[in-house]
């Protein structure tokens, strides 16, 4: 079923949008599929509509979506921290896409609480803070992108798409859902495909860029996660993989090197809930999938402050990777007593 926009909202936007402005688009820290998509795709469709848009990520993509025409041209406020806040700050609309908590965007998040700017908030993610003027929040859908696109189509900008936008769309849907694998029941995702394959999206071309493009290091890493770094609980059908800076600086990681690969252990009938504790330099990351009705974004936010998805969640630790481990294994023990 489409969404059904409030007129009031879609009114406010198409008022704000009516003279030419100034607008950036913010993805969240560590962008992933869709949050990269989802601000390209609307970048890419503001241009058209006379727009000067800039697009700002607090630290860089993954290799994997370099493919993505604009990819180039974002800011990545890690590395031109002054350009970013430049462009925050000379805004006339600050637009937020896959997430809906300032934190997300980490080093950023002071000036976006700070800027006058209008703050339009467009995501999928459950509970959202209310810093946005104008927000369309909507976690029944299974992607950011899903929601650009339908919101696109209701305020009548279907045919100022190109087939570049609609290629970032389509990545965002498909990265969300591990390729339609899970969270992609509801008929209006293929209904919403089609129209983006009538805009010329290649689909297969999309997949092979993203699934079929690893270098010989990432390979290697994988097999060295799968073989050596994941401890399978049969008793909780649970598998926890653990990644650190050693392993990282052996196999030559690179960003987004390990984005899906918490997924890879659900392929076995025997795991339900599948975790990845990834090393990072100030903290540890944890992501978690699961199959069927498990709600792991409930198990982020219980023992973790986290949060996410049914099927998908992740949350942050400041602490080592050894101690994060054990309260990971620790939580798992408690859930299944």
């Amino acid at each position: 079923m489409k969404i059904d926009f409030a007129k009031e909202d879609l009114t406010k936007l198409q008022d704000f949008l009516s003279v030419p402005r100034r607008i950036t688009l913010l993805g969240h820290v560590s962008p992933d599929g869709d949050a990269v998509g989802s601000t390209l795709g609307f970048t890419s469709l503001l241009g058209t509509l006379g727009h000067s848009a800039t697009v700002v990520y607090p630290t860089a993509y993954s290799d994997s979506f370099v493919f993505l025409p604009g990819a180039s041209e974002a800011l990545i406020a890690k590395n031109k921290p002054e350009e970013a806040l430049r462009a925050i700050r000379e805004a006339e609309g600050l637009f937020c896409l896959d997430f809906n908590e300032t934190k997300r965007v980490e080093q950023l998040a002071a000036p976006l609480e700070e800027s006058e700017a209008l703050k339009l908030l467009i995501d999928h993610h459950p509970y959202p803070s209310d810093f946005a003027d104008l927000s369309f929040s909507y976690p029944d859908r299974s992607s950011t992108c899903l929601i650009v696109y339908e919101l696109i189509r209701a305020m009548g900008w279907r045919d100022r798409l190109s087939t570049e936008a609609a290629t970032a769309i389509y990545t965002g849907m498909m990265t969300d859902t591990g390729n339609f694998a899970y969270n992609s029941e509801d008929p209006e995702i293929y209904q919403v495909i089609s129209e983006l394959l009538e805009l010329g999206v290649r689909k297969d071309a999309v997949y092979d860029a993203i699934n079929r493009s690893f270098t010989i290091d990432k390979l290697r890493l994988t097999a060295h996660l799968m073989a050596d770094k994941l401890t399978f609980f049969p008793q909780y059908k649970t598998a926890i993989i653990t990644l650190s800076m050693a392993d990282k600086g052996k196999y030559n990681y690179q960003t987004g090197d390990v984005e899906g690969l918490v997924n890879d252990p659900l392929a076995a009938k025997e795991i339900e809930f599948s975790i990845l504790i990834h090393e990072m330099p100030k903290y540890t990351k944890i992501s978690m999938r699961s199959k069927g009705s498990f709600a792991v974004n409930d198990f982020a936010s219980k023992f973790f402050n986290g949060g996410g998805h049914t099927n998908a969640a992740g949350a942050e630790v400041c602490d080592t990777l050894s101690n994060t481990y054990k309260l990971v294994e620790t939580a798992v023990r408690i859930l299944h007593p």
